[in-house]
This record gives structure tokens, sequence and C-alpha cells, in this order.
């Protein structure tokens, strides 16, 4: 951080930082209490937080007057955008900035669930004056076997995120090559804005792994870049919370990455809400994916079964793009004869394609893929342009509907 920056900022060290001149200096223990002291003074007086490298310990979730979820950090609405800057990004998982969520704090945790972040709760996100940009941070929990958020965004009017990353089993001895235990439900990674979101919702280089769902994605004009989900329950969800704004405009994810999940995305709630209701309309919100990458491969999957292809919980009703590649083992091509959608209906309002298929080839090349709905290929052999229409039994017709 610039030295002429800093008087914008309330800084806070770790008991293992390597600095000198921080504002507030943790203990390693409870270190809640000390970085919610940070909070409250950047809100009196008008600055942003910094953190500098180290572990900081969160060893309890209090309850808040604001009758949200019990939390361990609460970020006021302070009417501007907060800043939550960590010194720098992390290369290993004990680098940069981590919140260490003891074993301690999680066994406390009851049914009800807690936050570890969260904003200031009020009726809806939307208008709530409550702007949120946060950087360079990890939040580690102990364990996956609580359902705990690590970022509440729900009551967050407009969040921006860079190299914010989640992360649910060190004690397990997991990692590359060994799979965590699956998490249990309401362990999430990241939960995003309630409904309709002022000017933007940005998320970049953010991950989550070894959670229940790594992204509870939801708002609207929604853009995810760079970010990967690795060995979860679900990596994404879309519209799987309750929200009191509506949800129609676009989600976009850009270079986004689905590895050795259980489940592939689960697309759930979309639409405006009813006036007067929570209830939703439920159809028609856009979802555009660019070159999103999958890696399905059992053994290094938590619990070592793959669960369902993407699916819609209301078959029909989403809409968007999707291009994706799928890689069924390691050491492995991208695959040609994969599965992307259930065969219920969903994915039917989705334009998809699987990037290893050629658009022009030979009828055997075509009939060796496994297609998606409403595919388009010309067919060299046949000498016309051939449509899908049901993927599972693999049918085709062409422009005059005659199957093929």
């Amino acid at each position: 951080m610039d030295k002429n920056m800093c008087g914008a900022f309330v800084t806070v060290a770790a008991k293992d930082s390597v600095c000198t001149g921080a504002d507030l200096i943790c203990t390693g223990s409870h270190d809640e209490v000390t970085l919610q002291q940070a909070i409250d003074r950047c809100a009196a007086e008008g600055k942003n937080l910094f953190l500098y490298n180290g572990r900081y310990s969160i060893d309890a979730f209090l309850p808040r007057e604001d009758g949200g979820p019990a939390c361990a950090l609460c970020l006021p609405n302070c009417g501007r955008e907060l800043r939550v800057l960590g010194q720098n990004s992390d290369y290993r998982e004990d680098s940069g900035v981590v919140l260490w969520v003891s074993e301690e704090a999680l066994d406390a945790v009851d049914g009800d669930g807690a936050d570890v972040i969260r904003t200031t709760w009020t009726e809806k996100g939307m208008g709530s004056g409550s702007a949120l940009y946060m950087e360079n941070l990890r939040i580690t929990l102990q364990h996956n076997q609580k359902p705990v958020r690590c970022v509440d965004l729900r009551r967050c009017d407009r969040p921006e995120l860079h190299n914010v990353r989640t992360f649910g089993y060190p004690a397990a001895a997991a990692g590359f090559g060994r799979p965590p235990e699956p998490a249990v439900p309401g362990c999430i990674g990241i939960t995003m804005t309630d409904g309709s979101n002022a000017f933007f919702s940005n998320y970049y280089n953010c991950s989550g792994s070894g959670m229940y769902e790594a992204f509870q994605v939801g708002g609207e004009h929604v853009v995810l870049v760079n970010c990967s989900a690795i060995m979860n329950v679900y990596g994404y969800t879309f519209g799987n919370y309750t929200i009191r704004c509506g949800a129609n405009h676009p989600i976009t994810m850009i270079n986004c990455m689905d590895e050795r999940n259980v489940h592939l995305p689960l697309f759930n709630s979309c639409g405006d809400s009813i006036r007067g209701s929570l209830e939703r309309m439920q159809g028609g919100q856009e979802v555009n994916m660019i070159s999103f990458n999958m890696e399905r491969i059992p053994a290094q999957t938590p619990g070592g079964v793959l669960g369902d292809c993407m699916r819609e919980v209301h078959p029909g009703t989403w809409r968007g793009t999707i291009e994706f590649t799928a890689q069924p083992d390691w050491h492995h091509l991208n695959e040609e004869d994969y599965q992307l959608w259930e065969n219920d209906g969903s994915g039917t309002g989705f334009r998809t394609r699987n990037v290893a298929h050629k658009q022009i080839c030979t009828t055997a090349e075509r009939l060796r893929y496994y297609p998606t709905y409403g595919q388009q290929i010309f067919d060299t052999d046949l000498n016309k342009l051939l449509i899908c229409t049901d993927p599972a039994n693999r049918i085709w017709v062409d422009a005059s509907g005659n199957i093929v």
C-alpha cells in the first residue's frame, strides 16, 4: 500500500504479520473482536480497512441487533463504497490474508447457521446503502460440516470482489488428488445479492473449494471472470436462495471452471417476484457461460460418485447461451460424447454448444457425439443441415422436420 494512502485506511495486523505501525494488532485469539473494532472505526472515520498478511483467528459467531444471521464480522451500510483490502493475493493455502475459522467457532453453530462476513441486515439488498469492494482475502473453515456462509452479500447493494477465496477442508489433509468429505447443506462460499442491485455486481478470480455450494449465484447484471469451483457438492447454483427483489437481467460468466464437483450447476428460481409476495413469476432470466470448463472425475470428487448433470428445478424456464468443454479424466482430451443437461426438459431454453464438436462433419462423426438440444450440424454425407430435437435418443431432423 502506498504510504501516502495510509491515512485513508484503518490498518490491522495479525499476530504473525510482518509489519510495523498497524493501527490495531490482533492477539491470535478471538481476532473477530479486533477486526470488528477496526470495521466500526472505518464507518465512524470515513475510512477503509487494510489487513496485513497473516492468519486472523475467528473463534466465535455473534448475534447482532439488526436481526440478521449470527456472524463474525458485520460490515456497515456506509452510503458509500467500503473497501476491504488484503495486503497480497494468496499463492498457497496458508499465505496472504487468511480468516481462519476455528473448530471452536464451528462447533457452536446450530441449525440456523452463521456467516463469517456479511453486511448489515435490511429488509432487502436493493437500496440498502451498502457498496463493498473486497480484495485479497481467504476464508478458511477448519471443517465443512456446519452450515456456515463465508461471504453473505444478500443485503449488499453493490459488491465487487477480487481474489476472494473460500476453503473448507484444511483439517482433512485433502487436496489435489485427495477429495475431501462432502460438505453439509448450508456450508457456502459466496452468496450473492438479493435480486436487483445498483450498477453492477462483479467477481474476479474468486474461488470456492470444499463447500456444499461454492457460489450461490443471484442478482442482476452479475459478472464472474476467472472464477473457480473445485471439489464441492455444487460448484454453482443459480437463484437457489430466497430473495425479496426480482431477478430478470443477465448473469455472465467468462472463463470459469467447474472441476471435480459432485453435481453440475443447478438452476432454481428466476424472474420478477409477484408484487407484494415472495413468489416468483419464474422464468426468462439469462445466464451466459463463455469458455466454461468442467472436469468430471469420480475418483477425485467428494464422495467418489458423480451426481446430477446440469439441471433446472423448473425445467425450461431459464434462458441463455453456454459454450463449454469437459474433461473426463486427467491426461485426456476434451470429451465429445458428453451429456451436459439432465433429460427432464432442463436446458431447453439455452443455446448450448460443446466446443469439442465440429459444426460441419460426416454422419459417422455426428453420431458419435452426445448432442445438445437444438444443436445444428451440417452433415457432409447427407449434404444438409440437421437439428437435434431429442439429445437422449440422438434424434436429428432436417429443415422439413424429417427424422434422419
